[in-house]
């Protein structure tokens, strides 16, 4: 997902022209939802329903839309789970949520946002803001965050199942509670830090097989979404703070030298005619060959010398 969002920012700023103001702002809109994008997933994954976060907010709150997601789900009809449920299921079913599947919607925020940015991208298309190959490297790229958010759908939705749970559970407690009786005889008291130890490894892993079932979280072992939220909003700020660069500022700078065997500037270059450019080419690929020969004979050289000393130490 990161690399997507990297690369459709990438194409907006670069590749999509800024005749007027305007371009420029619909071209910041657009990266803003990007990084909305990438938050909302971040709440999506937590289960984390509508648009009021302060994280979120300033980078949708311009979409006045009537999609689903950008308004609250409605859980007024929401069943507080017993004991038990709290104890072997972490998300909240459909039947406490109201009961009747039918009547709830599907408030998926990052899906709908992808809209608008598919959105803007049919735009550049109407309006020859680019051309054929960024716009459909641009369909790609959003294609693929689709893609990302179906796959981390699939961990977030495909947790172990109850019944497993339930008896994962009933299982290793009464093998823990079995162990001194099968030991006792044989080990006498030291039973008691067999059975110690032995219950600690197996109920630390039921522990750890609970804390990796759903990675997304706020816990201290899961996956540090705020932090990676962070990075991408500090990238994409940094990408525009700057305007797109002319070749001439950094062809044709005084401080470009391109040849190795030539100190010449690419500035003083572009004077030569296209024979003298190829000549110095060709002094740079003969020098480089050169040198990576004297580099291999040199190599050679000691390995003989290694050799020879350890003839002399092993004959003495």
């Amino acid at each position: 997902m990161v690399v997507s969002i990297r690369n459709l920012a990438r194409c907006i700023w670069f590749n999509v022209k800024e005749t007027e103001p305007k371009h420029l702002l619909e071209k910041k809109t657009a990266i803003n939802l990007l990084l909305g994008f990438a938050i909302s997933v971040k709440h999506y994954l937590r289960e984390e329903d509508g648009i009021d976060h302060p994280d979120l907010k300033p980078y949708i709150s311009n979409i006045k839309s009537t999609l689903p997601a950008f308004h609250p789900l409605d859980k007024s009809t929401y069943k507080k789970p017993s004991g038990f449920q709290k104890w072997f299921s972490r998300s909240v079913s459909t039947s406490e949520l109201g009961g009747d599947s039918k009547n709830l919607v599907n408030h998926n925020l990052p899906l709908e946002i992808s809209f608008y940015l598919s959105l803007y991208i049919r735009q550049q298309k109407i309006n020859n803001s680019t051309d054929d190959t960024t716009i459909s490297i641009m369909y790609n790229n959003l294609c693929t965050l689709t893609d990302c958010l179906t796959s981390l759908e699939r961990v977030l939705r495909s947790p172990i199942p109850l019944a497993y749970s339930i008896h994962l559970a009933q299982t290793t407690w009464l093998y823990c509670l079995s162990l001194p009786f099968q030991l006792v005889e044989s080990n006498g008291w030291i039973t008691v830090l067999i059975t110690f130890f032995g219950t600690l490894v197996l109920l630390g892993v039921e522990a750890i097989a609970n804390e990796i079932e759903n990675p997304f979280g706020k816990d201290e072992n899961d996956l540090d979404l705020d932090d990676f939220c962070g990075i991408l909003k500090l990238e994409l700020s940094n990408l525009e703070a700057h305007k797109v660069p002319s070749m001439d500022d950094w062809v044709y700078s005084t401080e470009n030298h391109p040849f190795e065997t030539d100190n010449i500037t690419a500035a003083e270059a572009k004077n030569l005619n296209i024979d003298e450019v190829r000549s110095i080419l060709e002094e740079d690929n003969r020098k480089l060959n050169t040198d990576q020969r004297k580099s291999i004979s040199d190599s050679d050289s000691s390995d003989t010398l290694n050799q020879n000393e350890i003839s002399i130490h092993v004959n003495l």
